[in-house]
């Protein structure tokens, strides 16, 4: 249903519709996945009509992107203000553990699928891929300011990267959805093993070489 021309709200009655229509996107990304999920059941959800939809967004992949922006936004808030509550006690495993532990949280706000359909579309979409890439970077570099008031940093600067990746690998593909869910599965090895792993990425900030 192509559309030439898309309606700005300025009206507080049109800012509502197009605020219920990305919440309504939101949680059916969330609970369905992406690819599943069409326009006209936005619709249904927001309590509106396709056409009205239409109105507002290009696409659904339009939609997507209010989606991600708002979840980044608000996620990345929250993330902030847990790992400033953290206690800097010096016992760098136990902060890493606990860094772990909210980013499992925050990844349990939505379904595998919808993250397996947020990772194909990174490959296939560089918008979309640039995106998500700058948050897990926002992610690491908030990390990072954590690592330095305890007085860590990384032994090498390439490293950050390397760290991005692997925190991100390991909190998605091992602690918020297993691989193998019916396999033998222990969270808390899988967390003391990421650990060992952050653990021997950084060092004292006043060592030497």
């Amino acid at each position: 249903m192509p559309h030439t021309k898309i309606r700005v709200p300025v009206q507080k009655r049109s800012i509502e519709k197009k605020h219920r229509i990305v919440e309504a996107a939101s949680a059916a990304f969330a609970q369905s996945g992406y690819f599943p999920v069409t326009i006209p059941q936005i619709a249904k959800r927001a309590g509106i009509s396709t056409g009205t939809v239409y109105a507002y967004f290009h696409d659904k992949r339009d939609i997507l992107l209010i989606c991600m922006q708002q979840f980044r936004d608000e996620r990345l808030a929250d993330f902030t203000e847990q790992l400033h509550q953290l206690e800097t006690t010096g016992d760098l495993r136990q902060t890493v553990r606990d860094i772990l532990g909210i980013l499992v949280d925050a990844h349990a706000q939505y379904s595998r699928r919808y993250h397996d359909d947020l990772m194909s579309l990174r490959y296939i979409d560089d918008e979309i891929g640039r995106f998500l890439d700058s948050t897990i970077m926002v992610l690491t570099d908030a990390i990072l300011d954590i690592f330095k008031a305890h007085g860590y940093v990384l032994r090498h600067p390439k490293e950050q990267s390397m760290l991005a990746s692997m925190l991100v690998d390991a909190v998605q593909d091992e602690l918020s959805w297993p691989q193998m869910p019916g396999a033998d599965y222990d969270r808390e090895t899988v967390i003391e093993d990421t650990a060992d792993i952050i653990i021997s990425m950084v060092k004292r900030a006043d060592s030497v070489e």
